[in-house]
């Protein structure tokens, strides 16, 4: 059985902590207080800024925004199948939130990957992910 979205993510955050510390600090920075709930093939978890990052199984309280994707969506993405404009227009990925807080989680987003390439774990992480898809 393939590995949860969350759990994956959980991984890959903490491990970004300890491989680029400099990179991770930049995307906490980035994200701030915003706490993101995503829904990944009807799985439900979220992301939470602050001090670090936390990564939280079922929905959240307040979400600042909410993403609604798929595991082929998130693959699409990372492997430049589609862009995020084109995956948003074409209902791939769905962001719901205020302008200032979609454009602090697309902000993020690209901390998150710029922190990825720089990270040893992460293209283990990515096969995970790729298995469940």
């Amino acid at each position: 059985m393939a590995e949860r979205v969350s759990s994956l993510l959980r991984r890959s955050v903490e491990h970004l902590e300890d491989e680029v510390p400099e990179s991770y600090r930049l995307l906490v920075a980035e994200i701030g207080p915003m706490v993101a709930q995503l829904d990944v093939d009807g799985e439900v978890f979220s992301l939470r800024g602050g001090e670090r990052l936390q990564v939280s199984d079922g929905a959240a309280q307040t979400p600042s925004v909410r993403i609604v994707t798929s595991r082929t969506g998130i693959l699409d993405l990372l492997d430049a199948r589609v862009g995020l404009d084109e995956a948003v227009e074409a209902g791939t990925v769905s962001v719901q939130g205020s302008l200032d807080d979609v454009q602090r989680a697309h902000d993020s987003l690209m901390a998150y990957v710029h922190a990825t390439v720089r990270a040893s774990t992460q293209p283990g992480l990515l096969s995970a992910l790729r298995e469940g898809a």
